[in-house]
């Protein structure tokens, strides 16, 4: 639908019946007439006062053409007005000024109609026109524009909008009413590509994001999206030495029924260019042996865009890490014979200094707590490693929404910066109470409170209480990851819990006591903490089932019996993420030492290996692997290990292995409540996030225990395959499931949900 708008600016200067001497003024050469008066005529909403300022041609100016269409110039430019006429006229022998102004209509109310196939708000969102401001066409063109632009973007390109004016009776106000017409989506159904011979079509259909249409894609033209995808083509033929390569659509074909389209994109290529000289000057920070590293193109090669630009970047970022943030390669190409010479020039600069680090955003932590995190302090020389690690930090503390913001701003004259770092506070502390469910302990109820930064100052506490017809359970934690200002950590935990016999486990099992813990960084291993604990604990089982024989060992103890353990362990992270990595890796060591020398009555040595490795596939898509290994044996011999501290695998919670129940695996010949000395465990996941709180993936998990380090083979290993999904529920904590098929079950291959509900206990 076609609209037109029409815009006038009228300046005329009329001199009529005015006095013989004004008119011999007006001819006069040496000066022309004097305004006696302004009036101002049309105003509705502006001020007769602030059109005259605006005007600025006052009593006592000289009437001159070029002052006047300034002054409407001025006027005009204030874009609330419709037309400006300026016109004179005589009173007496006194000259009068009169500036006629007709002003936009102010807009009283905004109507959105059509939409169907886009929600309402998403269109509102788009209007820059509000009511109150003038009704100025120029507003309206830019609305349609960008309400057009939505809807292109959502695969409608035949959406017209009609702009409807209705006048208010005895206001100068309208009514202005936006008719939409979404007509129906064009998806493409073929894409051709005209004119190409050096790249194939196949390796140009992979770098679009515009599709033909498929069952399981749209398939919709987005011009945006389009437009990118010509600049990549481009960009595709540059990495190739087609410099002078240009593309564009050649032409759209729409079918008789108006709801596919073919698309013809044209490439004219131009000819290729190869690499000639290739050469650098100005580097005495960076030596050439150093550079040379980065050069992975010869000469007679391709003049590939992608190579040269980032051999580019690799010699910035050398600069970069030492400091010299305002270096800067100045290439310079000279063409002959399609051969292209490329030399560098290097301006090395200054290096610069940081003076002061600021910190904004953050409502709630304190200051330090932030501070104490960072790898680089004023004074330092701004070094890029240093700062990457630095927000690394600050990201795994896990109270900020995101990565944190960082700038930089000129301190002084020398190039000193300041550092600019904003963070965006997220909640870290939750209330939750409710019900939960377990494949282990069935239906509880739960009631906790947790703050991972209390009062802003970084220590955590939380306190959880569960209650159910198989578990029940209170603990108390309380963790000051700065004990006295110092990088030594310290935790303190409390306990009591009841696990009522079940199925797999043959027994209740009581336990109560306490637990310190101490951790340091570890001075020669990066990302890497040292952490010690102690642990006492009375331990009590009763309530034997009659599957457990009368005189099975655990009977024959004399309960309970007190642990009393020191563990001690090397844990190294370098994730990108604590709740979610896509990169880096967890690993760690522990050896737990229980009685002996500690005293009690449970002895044992207990020691763990653990690897877990994250890497980014493609998109989204994210791989885990993890590893873990464990034995256990008594100080005089395997006689003083009891049942129930020995490995027991399946479900998905410690010693988990998916597709199997809980404690299902244990060493081929033991009767099932007996677990093994020995055992090991693989997993392999592909994690996908639906939404920020939603993640599904895909498992193979591999594992199995055997009574001794000596019988253990790896290549006999109890394997499960299986899909599953995590929810994070805000104030309720996970909810979990895992849907495994164990290929090597006791009574053949089956399926095992695994799923929790509520805190993952």
């Amino acid at each position: 639908m076609k609209h037109s708008f029409a815009f006038a600016v009228a300046l005329a200067v009329v001199v009529s019946a005015a006095p013989r001497a004004l008119a011999q003024q007006l001819g006069a050469a040496s000066a022309g007439p004097v305004i006696s008066r302004v009036e101002i005529t049309g105003n509705h909403f502006v001020s007769r006062q602030n059109i005259a300022q605006i005007f600025g041609v006052r009593e006592g100016d000289e009437l001159r053409e070029d002052r006047i269409s300034e002054a409407v110039r001025r006027l005009v430019q204030t874009k609330n007005f419709a037309d400006v006429v300026v016109s004179t006229r005589a009173a007496g022998d006194s000259l009068v000024l009169v500036v006629a102004v007709e002003e936009y209509p102010r807009v009283k109310e905004i109507r959105v109609a059509g939409t169907d196939k886009i929600k309402r708000e998403d269109v509102e969102a788009k209007i820059m026109l509000k009511e109150g401001y003038f009704a100025r066409p120029g507003l309206f063109s830019q609305d349609v524009a960008a309400i057009k632009a939505l809807y292109a973007e959502k695969g409608y390109n035949s959406a017209s909008v009609e702009v409807k004016k209705l006048a208010v009776p005895n206001e100068h106000s309208v009514i202005v009413a936006y008719a939409i017409t979404e007509g129906q989506k064009i998806k493409i159904r073929h894409i051709d590509f005209l004119g190409i011979g050096a790249v194939e079509s196949k390796e140009i259909r992979k770098i679009l994001e515009t599709k033909e249409s498929r069952w399981w894609r749209g398939g919709e033209l987005k011009p945006v999206t389009l437009e990118e995808d010509l600049k990549r083509i481009k960009e595709l033929y540059g990495t190739r030495g087609y410099l002078d390569a240009e593309v564009g659509v050649a032409k759209q074909e729409v079918s008789s029924d108006g709801k596919h389209l073919d698309l013809y994109i044209e490439v004219d290529e131009g000819p290729q260019y190869l690499l000639g000289d290739l050469s650098w000057t100005g580097n005495e920070l960076v030596g050439d042996e150093e550079i040379e590293k980065f050069v992975d193109i010869e000469k007679g090669d391709p003049y590939a865009t992608d190579r040269i630009d980032m051999l580019q970047y690799n010699i910035s970022g050398k600069y970069w890490e030492q400091g010299y943030i305002y270096s800067r390669i100045v290439p310079t190409r000279r063409v002959r014979n399609r051969r292209i010479d490329l030399a560098l020039r290097i301006e090395e600069g200054n290096p610069a200094s940081i003076k002061e680090i600021k910190i904004t955003g953050n409502t709630k932590t304190y200051e330090t707590v932030i501070r104490r995190e960072l790898k680089t302090y004023p004074g330092d020389r701004f070094i890029l490693t240093d700062v990457q690690r630095s927000l690394r930090e600050i990201v795994a503390l896990g109270y900020f929404a995101g990565p944190p913001k960082v700038n930089t701003e000129q301190a002084n004259e020398a190039g000193d910066i300041n550092l600019l770092i904003g963070v965006e506070e997220k909640q870290t502390g939750n209330f939750r109470f409710g019900a939960g469910f377990s494949q282990l302990n069935s239906l509880s109820g739960f009631f906790g409170i947790q703050e991972n930064n209390l009062f802003g100052r970084g220590n955590g506490v939380s306190v959880d209480w569960e209650f159910g017809r198989y578990r029940q359970s209170f603990s108390l934690q309380y963790t000051m990851p700065y004990f006295r200002e110092t990088k030594n950590t310290i935790s303190l935990s409390l306990y009591n819990w009841i696990q009522d016999r079940v199925q797999q486990q043959y027994y209740t099992d009581r336990r109560k006591g306490g637990s310190i813990a101490l951790g340091r960084p570890f001075p020669w291993l990066d990302y890497t903490r040292l952490y010690t604990s102690y642990r006492i604990e009375q331990v009590e089982l009763s309530n034997f089932s009659t599957l457990y024989p009368e005189i099975g060992a655990l009977r024959t103890v004399d309960w309970p019996q007190i642990k009393s353990a020191l563990l001690v362990s090397l844990t190294r992270n370098s994730t990108d993420n604590p709740a979610h990595p896509t990169k880096g890796s967890v690993n760690s060591l522990s050896a737990e030492f229980s009685g002996g020398i500690l005293q009690g009555n449970v002895n044992f040595m207990r020691y763990m290996a653990e690897t877990s490795w994250f890497r980014t596939l493609f998109w989204k898509f994210t791989f885990h692997m993890n590893m873990e290994l464990g034995a256990i044996n008594g100080y005089t011999g395997p006689h003083q290990v009891q049942d129930y501290e020995k490995f027991r695998l399946g479900g998905n919670r410690r010693y988990a292995l998916r597709g199997y129940d809980f404690y299902e695996v244990v060493p081929e010949g033991n009767d099932a409540y007996v677990g093994g000395r020995f055992m090991a465990s693989f997993t392999h996941e592909i994690l996908f996030p639906f939404t920020d709180a939603v993640y599904g993936l895909a498992f193979f998990d591999a594992g199995n225990t055997w009574n001794s380090f000596g019988s253990a083979d790896l290549f006999n290993l109890r394997r499960g395959l299986g899909l599953g999904v995590r929810i994070e529920m805000p104030g309720l904590g996970n909810l979990g499931f895992d849907y495994g098929y164990g290929f090597d079950k006791v009574g053949g291959p089956a399926w095992e949900p695994h799923f929790t509900f509520g805190t993952m206990f």
